[in-house]
């Protein structure tokens, strides 16, 4: 664990430290780590973690990105907005009020869902293959105790099997990576824009269109609040030294609230044009599927908003 840990909330300072390559990406830890199974014995949790974009630095970083670019390169989120509408309605809930408790898990994950028939899954094993995505994204990011590992190892493996590993392993892991990303991101996402349109629509005369509702969302409650990274050498943020291996936990959630960025910061205003939100992040690492992940939230929220 790191020595010392410093939160950065400014908007300002949150790009900065974004955009240097001083501070890089901290390792992940569970709160009580199964012992790792022996090397290459078959795909897993860790080996997911070891070969993901997100958890690596340098030319590992770099090139793995490469692939996440490639993979994304053949996916238009035009397209993926209609697919996301389409398996949403298919769900026969078009026509929902658009509430929170009426949405259940089936329309939330439908992204899921329609990524991985994307990228290859047969149909009949969508059901299957979101249900393992959601178990690897529940334990994904660290913190999670060790008797919920084996079953995000047996997920893993299960998914690299449904989208074959082409003798590419990282191929393979950036792909389960484009899922798991895509999961309980865009889930909150969808959550949170509906439950901001049931709270404001009494106020509207009629409601903004999806895109803006989107976007809005994203800045004023997006899904991933925050983000972290560590300092590799001594670094200064706004006037304050940060030693080497001090953890930099960056608010994000507090930075798109940065009055000195956004007018009216604690209003939901879909549409404002002051709208350079920080939920995909910025600078050296931005979210390169920014646009598909807002193409499949808004798909869904095509059906379920329209009456």
């Amino acid at each position: 664990m790191h020595a010392r840990t410093t939160l950065i909330t400014g908007n300002a300072d949150v790009r900065a430290v974004l955009d240097d390559p001083r501070f890089t990406v901290p390792p992940v830890h569970d709160a009580a780590p199964a012992s790792p199974p022996p090397a290459r014995s078959r795909p897993c949790l860790a080996w997911l973690r070891s070969t993901a974009v997100r958890f690596s630095n340098g030319e590992r970083h770099l090139r793995r990105r490469s692939v996440i670019l490639d993979l994304l390169a053949g996916l238009a989120p035009l397209d993926l907005r209609t697919d996301a509408a389409e398996r949403t309605r298919a769900l026969s809930l078009h026509g929902s009020t658009g509430s929170p408790g009426s949405v259940g898990d089936a329309v939330v994950f439908a992204p899921v869902a329609v990524l991985a028939a994307r990228l290859g899954i047969a149909g009949q094993d969508l059901p299957t293959a979101v249900d393992a995505v959601r178990t690897i994204a529940g334990v994904y990011l660290g913190g999670a105790d060790s008797n919920r590992l084996p079953s995000a190892d047996a997920a893993v493996h299960l998914l690299s099997g449904l989208l074959g590993t082409d003798g590419d392993e990282e191929r393979t892991a950036q792909r389960i990576v484009l899922l798991v990303q895509c999961c309980a991101a865009t889930a909150g996402l969808i959550r949170n824009t509906l439950a901001l349109v049931d709270e404001h629509r009494p106020a509207w005369d009629r409601t903004p269109p999806v895109a803006d509702l989107v976007t809005e969302t994203l800045r004023f409650d997006p899904p991933a609040r925050r983000t972290r990274r560590v300092a590799s050498v001594d670094a200064a943020v706004a006037d304050e030294t940060i030693p080497a291996g001090t953890e930099v936990v960056l608010d994000l959630a507090a930075a798109n609230r940065d009055p000195a960025v956004f007018a009216d910061p604690d209003r939901f205003l879909p549409g404002r044009p002051d709208a350079r939100h920080l939920a995909f992040g910025h600078g050296l690492r931005p979210c390169p599927g920014s646009d598909h992940a807002t193409a499949l939230a808004c798909g869904v929220l095509d059906s379920v908003l329209t009456p």
